[in-house]
């Protein structure tokens, strides 16, 4: 097991536990409302972890994307 895989495990095991923690102490799980949609879904992602061969190609693809760098609206438009 490479070191990224057991920091990925270990990762998503301490997730987990903070995801446990946060549905006993919230047992209401029915009676929640959401203010945004984004909030609804950051709830969501903290109650349902992928699988870890899910996570482990999600992390490979995301270093293999370029960097790219932040260039303001207006200097792309107007170039600069």
């Amino acid at each position: 097991m490479s070191a990224d895989e057991r920091k990925l495990r270990q990762r998503q095991s301490a997730e987990q536990e903070s995801a446990t923690e946060l549905n006993q102490g919230n047992q209401q799980a029915q009676g929640l409302e959401f203010g945004t949609v984004d909030d609804l879904l950051r709830y969501d992602s903290e109650q349902n972890l992928p699988p870890l061969e899910v996570a482990q190609r999600l992390e490979r693809s995301l270093e293999a994307e370029p960097h790219r760098e932040h260039r303001p609206w207006y200097k792309k438009l107007f170039g600069g």
